[in-house]
């Protein structure tokens, strides 16, 4: 049937003048991009005879939308597709291509703020939809639900409900090949945003004219988003896309060739901070690359906030950071850190092994500071995912 199906859609692309730039195998299938002008489209056709289509918005997506809908192929299984409001990673590549035809490559300290999320757009949907190997567990999924909605939402959910609901939709959609033990990122992604897109409404007020979330006095949807950015580093191959320029450049050619940092603990003590911050509900990046124009450092763990301030917490083995020369440098990159956004938080291994719960609960106080405003950073801008030191 599969065969059957990529012999269909290649007769439909050459009918429809799309070029087929890609083709590839995935889990239970394939996926075979095409383009027709600016547009492209990822199609996956699996083993079972169910098709899944991505892509920008427009003639060509709704052209094999309406190849892969299809009933007498697609037999009981829901055809599965993205809510609208997940922006594609093209569409935001077409952006920056036309604006560095007009301004050219800007320097990170001139580059305006709407270059700079239209580039991290383009790279968190890039790896959303592109690495197959991103899945979590439903242990995993139920713990970045819980703690990110204990910490940055206050609108009265019953959490354990919608925790129960994201499960239960992932199960009874039609996914294929899904378990609870696998499930991949863009599921999990697909089922929070539908599920939140019914418990938050009936929270919503009317705010300038227009119902929006009473809490951040907006759409929800960005709140949404935030979640989905949460659950990155608990999938289990825990892999980010590096943002670096270069990376950059082969995503606007549309060169996969791209270059990733694995962002799992790395050493016995950030192994033991990692488990305390699970054990106390804290939502946490490890391995964050922190980029600039002038550095790049690595932070062990990052905890963001919504103030403005992101809380970086360093695991320090007295080894190393005794020596003299790693004493200062140090402290040049602490002071280079707290300029951009970052509370420094230092920890040594002497009391991260001996005095973990005490080093958990400073964490876990500093974090209620700042998102309570006892400790703020007047900051404009915010924290790059993909760590953009943004001035």
């Amino acid at each position: 049937m599969k065969n059957d199906l990529i012999d269909s859609l290649k007769l439909l692309a050459n009918y429809a003048n799309a070029v087929i730039i890609r083709e590839r195998e995935i889990q239970s299938g394939v996926q075979i991009s095409l383009s027709k002008g600016s547009k492209i489209v990822h199609v996956s056709i699996y083993n079972n005879g169910n098709s899944f289509v991505q892509g920008e918005e427009g003639n060509l997506k709704t052209l094999f939308q309406k190849w892969a809908n299809k009933r007498d192929r697609s037999e009981s299984y829901p055809v599965v597709d993205l809510p609208a409001g997940w922006r594609e990673w093209n569409e935001n590549a077409h952006w920056l291509k036309n604006y560095h035809k007009e301004h050219g490559l800007p320097d990170e300290n001139i580059a305006t703020h709407a270059y700079k999320i239209q580039r991290e757009v383009m790279f968190h949907d890039y790896m959303f939809r592109n690495n197959p190997g991103q899945d979590l567990t439903e242990q995993n999924l139920g713990f970045v639900i819980k703690s990110w909605m204990k910490r940055f939402c206050f609108m009265n959910m019953d959490v354990e409900s919608l925790i129960h609901d994201v499960l239960n939709h992932i199960t009874t959609s039609g996914y294929i090949g899904v378990t609870l033990d696998a499930i991949p990122l863009a599921v999990a992604a697909d089922a929070i945003s539908y599920i939140m897109s019914g418990y938050c409404p009936n929270k919503f007020i009317k705010h300038n004219g227009q119902f929006c979330c009473p809490q951040v006095k907006s759409d929800h949807f960005g709140c949404v988003v935030d979640l989905v950015d949460s659950i990155y580093p608990y999938c289990t191959n825990q892999q980010i896309l590096a943002y670096t320029k270069g990376n950059m450049n082969k995503l606007l050619k549309y060169d996969y060739n791209l270059k990733w940092y694995d962002i799992a603990p790395s050493t016995p003590i950030e192994e033991k901070m990692a488990d305390g911050l699970k054990s106390i509900g804290i939502v946490n990046i490890p391995q964050f690359q922190a980029h600039s124009a002038e550095h790049r450092y690595k932070i062990d763990f990052v905890v963001k906030t919504r103030n403005g301030l992101s809380i970086a917490i360093e695991c320090d083995g007295l080894q190393f950071h005794a020596r003299p020369s790693t004493y200062m440098r140090d402290r040049v990159r602490d002071r280079y850190l707290q300029q951009r956004g970052f509370y420094i938080m230092r920890f040594s291994s002497v009391e991260i092994f001996n005095e973990i719960d005490k080093c958990i609960a400073e964490i876990d106080k500093t974090f209620w500071d700042i998102q309570k405003g006892r400790i703020s950073f007047n900051s404009p801008q915010r924290l790059g995912y993909f760590g953009v030191l943004e001035d």
